[in-house]
């Protein structure tokens, strides 16, 4: 049974929770210092991984029927589907397994809900909209948007108002800033699968492009975003400038563009490790398997926003202690 539950959570790839686990810290600690609700925020967290877990395997579902209609299946990144392929899990198991983390994640919001109030079902409502229809918003080129609006605004307002039963316009702001680093783990993975999607017409902000070389600007420009708005936003005054310590991942950044830069040159490259990388889990057994030049970009962009959200919250800490 746990071997079973593993490879599910394998499959749903569990490495990329931290996106969700980290941009909740954010807004956690932001709660906390304005009073909120230790245990409905971490209920909250569970419900948020479970949704996003059911993103990832819908998405492979819905990838694997078109790129199997249109016969490009093989032209994918190796990694694409593979459990699938390889007959070691069915369409029908897959779309079980969807239901069961939507189900569970329903339930959460259920009780938070009776809990805290009416607010908790429009964000539980719209999340699970943009969660289940993400993968058309992907084959419209829209898939940053959605993931934006998800890990944005609705991540930090439903789990603020969990907490303190309160909104306000921080919040908000707050989730502009913190969500471009998500965004840009979505962007690093469109970038890597670019050939594959270019090969199955399958549409996304790379594609729209037009060469991997152009591509790589739009790491500039969404990182760009996230560091400008932090930087207009301490400026303007609406958060102290302690919250300018996330601007040390700025080189991380520049890091990861080069990396990419090299895999648009030889996709089977592989970087040498730093120790600015970590963490990278089970890396012996990822490059074992083959796949290590694709999840190395991914753990890059994944520390990146991980390292940022906890700068972030670092931030918030010494903000409150200091003015």
């Amino acid at each position: 049974m746990i071997k079973k539950i593993l490879f599910w959570l394998e499959n749903s790839r569990l490495f990329t929770v931290p996106m969700s686990i980290f941009s909740w810290l954010v807004i956690f600690t932001y709660a906390l210092n304005h009073g909120g609700n230790k245990f409905y925020g971490v209920l909250a967290l569970i419900g948020i991984c479970l949704g996003q877990l059911a993103a990832n395997l819908f998405d492979d579902y819905v990838d694997y029927k078109a790129l199997l209609k249109k016969g490009t299946l093989d032209k994918q990144t190796e990694s694409k589907c593979r459990y699938i392929t390889d007959g070691r899990a069915t369409l029908n198991q897959v779309l079980l397994v969807v239901a069961i983390y939507c189900l569970i994640a329903s339930s959460i919001g259920f009780y938070l809900f009776l809990q805290t109030g009416f607010p908790v079902i429009i964000f539980a409502v719209l999340g699970g909209i943009f969660v289940l229809t993400y993968a058309k918003w992907s084959s419209w080129g829209l898939g940053e948007f959605a993931v934006g609006v998800v890990f944005g605004p609705i991540l930090f307002g439903g789990v603020y108002w969990v907490m303190t039963q309160n909104l306000n316009t921080e919040v908000f702001l707050l989730s502009a800033i913190v969500v471009m680093f998500t965004i840009g783990l979505l962007y690093t993975n469109a970038m890597l699968d670019f050939d594959g999607d270019i090969a199955s017409d399958k549409n996304t902000l790379c594609t729209q492009f037009g060469t991997k070389d152009k591509a790589v600007a739009g790491f500039g420009i969404i990182y760009g975003i996230g560091y400008a708005l932090l930087i207009y936003n301490v400026f303007s005054g609406y958060f102290p400038q302690t919250y300018l310590l996330p601007l040390c991942t700025i080189p991380l950044v520049i890091d990861l563009i080069n990396s990419i830069t090299l895999y648009n040159k030889d996709k089977n490259s592989v970087p040498p490790k730093k120790f600015w990388h970590i963490p990278f889990e089970n890396w012996d057994e990822i490059t074992k398997q083959g796949i290590g030049n694709f999840r190395f970009r991914m753990y890059q962009a994944r520390n990146i926003q991980m390292y940022f959200s906890v700068l972030m919250c670092i931030s918030i800490i010494l903000g409150a202690n200091l003015y």
